[in-house]
């Protein structure tokens, strides 16, 4: 008897899709086992994600249909089996588990201020006498060493481990701290991903309250990755009060719940001016207060003023909460973070 074709029949699995899981039996990998006599006899094991429990008489039919169309079959058997863990389940690691509360600070797109954010929150948060570090994660623009004023570059301990560059009560590590300046970082997905997880588990972090890592723009494999390698207990959002910030802000958002991170909250930064001579607030982007929480359905965990001290310093290292803390900035800052570490209940 002439042989039934095995490619064929995964051409045919190929075209069913799993109910509830929009995934085709082949991409899911679902074929746990094939088996074909010299009669024809087909012998088949199949298995299907958590959302497809109650289909299984369906894709039973389905793959047993599918399989008698392919060439010298003369029967087919399907044994359909369950997988616990339903489909797009992200495997968690926790390459620092001595971080009490990690939390991811995105932004979607470049150019809302998430690094004079992050810098800032994480001095605001030490001071509030919390244990802090932060990560600078976005390697093809790193910014903090500036920002922070930092041009050494970190120590190997015992354990070859790298240890931190503390400054302004924050444990900091950045790739900016090991690259010559202005040298282009023109690394591809996997290598980035190696240094990424280097920078997580071969960097000693200590015993932190809080490690804020400043995410690239964007949703793209750093991101996820870090969602993968890190119990992430927090994220924070970062936009300027801009219905054309607000969509991208929004893809970000959507990108930490679909990977099970609670969206702490958005800060609006450059969120309006204070005229210094009579001390009105002037809501430059949108005219009046925008809300953003509302549009955005999460909280608004604070709003930023736009001032040039912000900018002097991130441009000269000494970032406004420790240059200016008694300014209306630096207050804005240190509410923010307060009501930051309120959330999470540290």
């Amino acid at each position: 008897m002439a042989k039934v074709s095995r490619i064929e029949i995964y051409e045919k699995l190929d075209r069913i899709i799993i109910p509830e899981a929009n995934v085709s039996l082949v991409k899911y990998k679902g074929i746990r086992g094939l088996e074909i006599d010299k009669d024809g006899n087909v012998d088949i094991r199949i298995e299907v994600p958590k959302q497809a429990e109650g289909k299984t008489d369906k894709i039973k039919k389905d793959v047993e249909n599918a399989i008698k169309t392919v060439e010298n079959v003369k029967s087919v058997n399907v044994t359909v089996s369950v997988n616990e863990k339903p489909y797009g389940t992200v495997e968690f690691k926790n390459l620092i588990p001595q971080v009490k509360f990690p939390i991811l600070i995105g932004s979607g797109k470049g150019g809302v201020g998430k690094s004079t954010v992050s810098t800032n929150l994480a001095i605001a948060l030490s001071r509030h006498g919390y244990k802090v570090g932060l990560l600078d994660a976005d390697f093809y623009g790193p910014s903090i060493p500036m920002m922070f004023g930092i041009k050494k570059e970190p120590v190997v301990n015992e354990k070859e481990k790298l240890i931190p560059i503390e400054k302004h009560g924050v444990s900091v590590m950045s790739l900016g701290f090991l690259l010559e300046d202005d040298t282009p970082v023109i690394w591809r997905g996997p290598l980035l991903m190696k240094a990424l997880n280097q920078f997580l588990e071969d960097v000693e972090w200590g015993n932190l309250d809080f490690l804020l890592i400043d995410l690239p723009p964007g949703t793209g494999d750093i991101q996820i990755s870090l969602a993968q390698n890190v119990k992430v207990k927090g994220a924070i959002a970062v936009t300027t009060p801009q219905d054309v910030a607000l969509l991208d802000v929004k893809k970000a958002i959507s990108m930490f719940e679909k990977l099970n991170i609670p969206v702490m909250g958005v800060v609006e930064n450059m969120s309006y001016f204070v005229c210094h001579n009579c001390g009105t607030k002037h809501y430059i982007f949108s005219g009046n207060e925008m809300d953003t929480g509302d549009k955005l359905g999460v909280p608004v965990l604070g709003r930023i003023p736009i001032d040039t001290s912000i900018r002097e310093g991130g441009d000269r290292g000494l970032p406004v909460v420790v240059a200016y803390p008694d300014s209306d900035v630096s207050r804005a800052f240190m509410d923010t973070a307060k009501i930051i570490a309120g959330k999470s209940g540290l």
